[in-house]
């Protein structure tokens, strides 16, 4: 006989599976400061790739007048000028990385609760049969 609760419970938890369940899933199989370790780590990667290009087309957008000021300038201050705007740009980039990838990792693990109650449940309506 088929019973329409289960179905229903059976409809929702795939359609969670499907979508959001595989992300929160693979969030779930790590510790919280391992998670965000990682995330951190891979947002400082992507920051200095990033502060590395945009250095870049700074300098190729006016290429001729950067090589001609080139000998007049401090190359010294000119490179702690780009490491100090380096620091603040890595870290606001992995201050604002910690903060979503915590919200995120808390996020998942609401729903992977909410998955796991739906499994109980579940596991009860066959046993009421």
């Amino acid at each position: 006989m088929l019973n329409e609760d289960r179905i229903e419970l059976m409809t929702k938890m795939a359609a969670y599976e499907n979508r959001q369940g595989k992300k929160d899933i693979s969030v779930n199989s790590y510790f919280r400061g391992d998670y965000i370790s990682f995330q951190v780590l891979k947002s400082a990667l992507y920051a200095t790739v990033g502060f590395a290009l945009a250095v870049a087309m700074y300098i190729l957008y006016d290429l001729e007048g950067f090589l001609t000021d080139f000998y007049k300038m401090d190359i010294a201050e000119f490179v702690k000028d780009i490491g100090v705007k380096y620091g603040i740009v890595l870290v606001v980039y992995l201050l604002l990385s910690y903060f979503i990838y915590a919200y995120r990792f808390g996020r998942a693990k609401k729903h992977i609760k909410k998955y796991v109650s739906q499994l109980k449940e579940l596991e009860e309506l066959y046993e009421w049969e």
